[in-house]
């Protein structure tokens, strides 16, 4: 569901105007809300107290009601999606939407996998530290330490683009990271966590650890991330573990 209406938003962010039809991406923000059992069967008892507050003030479930009642009324009032949609208050609806989910859900993680402990053993060019930056709206950003003759040296950042749905799905499975922050010897890795409050990223959660690869999904995360040699949790320059 918030992918469709992630994708819906982008679009009419560039001011999409309804032609013959509507785009399969307006109408895909339908078909998730009723695949997934929200849509408000019985929208006709509710919506008349929805259309006097202010969509700011629409919670969740009201939410749902408004966009049934919209897609439902297209149905013997041609043309009144296109109204809504060219009003704004389609958009509007959306981002209420998005508010109230994203402010639940995650929106960034930083991962700092550091092996500064073992610079002792490092040779020049030699990678000693990565930190990696996922977004829910799908930005991705690597920044690379090296070993130089003068120290460690930060290499220029890396930027990349995933769908927004791996990223989802990589931000909700660090989200159930199980562990408790615990001191690191070695090797160690930290990966703090940022939710939407207040309009702004906030940092709500910071594990430290010196486990590898928790819950296995190393691989997984590299094949969803378009760089080379990620340490993410496990990896080192010793092997350049992928």
């Amino acid at each position: 569901m918030i992918e469709s209406i992630h994708a819906c938003v982008d679009l009419l962010h560039v001011g999409y105007r309804v032609k013959d039809a509507y785009d399969p991406i307006i109408l895909n923000v339908y078909h998730c809300l009723k695949m997934e059992n929200l849509n408000d069967e019985q929208y006709m008892l509710h919506i008349d107290s929805l259309l006097n507050k202010s969509i700011h003030d629409l919670n969740e479930t009201e939410v749902y009601t408004y966009i049934t009642y919209v897609f439902e009324k297209e149905n013997y009032v041609p043309s009144f999606l296109k109204s809504v949609i060219e009003s704004g208050m389609f958009k509007e609806l959306l981002l209420r939407y998005l508010s109230l989910k994203e402010s639940d859900t995650l929106q960034c993680v930083k991962l700092n996998r550091n092996l500064l402990s073992k610079w002792h053993y490092a040779s020049i060019s030699e990678e000693v530290a990565q930190n990696l930056t996922i977004s829910a709206n799908g930005r991705v950003y690597l920044t690379r330490y090296v070993m130089s003759k003068e120290g460690v040296q930060a290499l220029k950042t890396q930027q990349a683009t995933i769908s927004k749905e791996d990223a989802y799905a990589i931000l909700e499975a660090m989200a159930s990271l199980d562990l408790e922050t615990k001191e690191v010897e070695e090797n160690g890795w930290q990966l703090r966590m940022y939710k939407n409050v207040g309009g702004k990223n906030r940092l709500v959660k910071t594990i430290v650890h010196d486990e590898k690869n928790p819950k296995g999904f190393n691989e997984w995360i590299r094949s969803l991330l378009p760089f080379e040699h990620l340490f993410v949790f496990g990896g080192s320059y010793y092997s350049w573990e992928k």
